[in-house]
């Protein structure tokens, strides 16, 4: 070989290995091969879980019974949940139908013990939380005549009837030409709605009669079938409940006199009687204490205003007396 060629080839080697040690350094100054002297990458944060939480979009007054433009949810941390040291809820649809046993402001959590359902009275449990400024609670025995059907419900508002036996004057004497005349006393009912737009705070239903189970069949080693739970559907039995109605004071008097016990059978509540209100009616201001608007009736009313025909007195006073009565 000629040494002009070996001349070539070994420049030519030179000027490759010259290449590769210049793009060694180049890689190892730019950090490329891993031992640089970057500075390692600091890792981020795992954000915390979160859960929804139903809030209170706007004050809920006591007594409230809640609708779904009231409430919505929001994301909330496990840790700040558990700070709220209580029960929430995680959907709407838990709350809406219940009844706010306080008053709840807007942007506040719902907490579980701050809701009553119809029949969850509590044994031990105050209720004076959800009755108003200025109002007491008062209990009334209803049935289902005079309660609505026994359908009432916390958080219905209630207009309440009065109704009395007022005792007539009793006549006697003579006419002149000396005929005794006799006219007895007798009783004549009054009606009167002499409270309206009263609260119901809560009711009280009798026990629900025990469900029996079936027997085993002979030879099964089954236990028991469970019977499946089915809606309540209220009948007319007969049935009794209690009402915790919200009054002012002065009518909560007038209500305790007219439970006053006036036979020797169960507490006298027949002369009280409930009207259920629509709820479109419910923001109507409360009642005064001077009772409504209506007229009451009495037999005269129901005779002046309805055209009820009155009894004829002619067959019971002096036939003197009766040829002077006008129809």
């Amino acid at each position: 070989m000629k040494r002009s060629n070996r001349l070539l080839i070994l420049l030519g080697l030179l000027i490759a290995i010259s290449g590769a040690l210049a793009a060694m350094a180049y890689v190892a100054g730019s950090g490329g091969g891993g031992g640089g002297t970057q500075a390692a990458a600091t890792p981020s944060a795992t954000p915390e879980a979160t859960v929804p939480v139903v809030y209170a979009t706007k004050d809920i007054a006591a007594g409230t019974i809640i609708t779904s433009d009231m409430v919505n949810t929001k994301p909330l941390t496990l840790s700040a949940k558990a700070a709220l040291g209580v029960q929430t809820y995680s959907s709407v649809s838990q709350v809406v139908g219940n009844m706010s046993g306080v008053s709840i402001k807007a942007g506040q959590d719902l907490a579980a013990g701050q809701l009553l359902t119809p029949g969850s009275a509590v044994d031990g449990k105050s209720v004076s939380g959800s009755v108003d400024k200025g109002m007491v609670a008062i209990s009334m025995e209803l049935d289902q005549t005079n309660g609505v059907g026994t359908l009432i419900v916390p958080g219905d508002h209630v207009d309440i009837i009065l109704t009395v036996y007022v005792d007539e004057l009793a006549l006697s004497g003579a006419d002149a030409a000396g005929t005794a005349i006799s006219l007895a006393g007798g009783q004549q009912v009054t009606s009167k709605m002499i409270f309206q737009n009263c609260k119901v705070l809560e009711t009280l239903l009798p026990p629900a009669a025990a469900v029996p189970t079936a027997a085993p069949a002979a030879g099964s080693t089954a236990g028991p079938a469970i019977p499946e739970a089915t809606t309540p559907i209220v009948q007319m039995t007969g049935r009794h409940m209690i009402a915790i109605v919200e009054v002012f004071p002065e009518q909560a008097e007038v209500i305790r006199w007219a439970q006053r016990a006036e036979t020797s059978g169960v507490q006298n509540y027949i002369d009280l009687a409930l009207a259920l209100r629509s709820t479109l009616d419910d923001g109507d201001p409360v009642s005064s204490n001077t009772g409504s608007k209506t007229s009451g009736i009495t037999f005269s009313v129901l005779v002046a205003k309805y055209g009820v025909l009155p009894p004829d007195p002619t067959g019971i006073i002096p036939q003197s007396l009766g040829i002077k009565v006008q129809w």
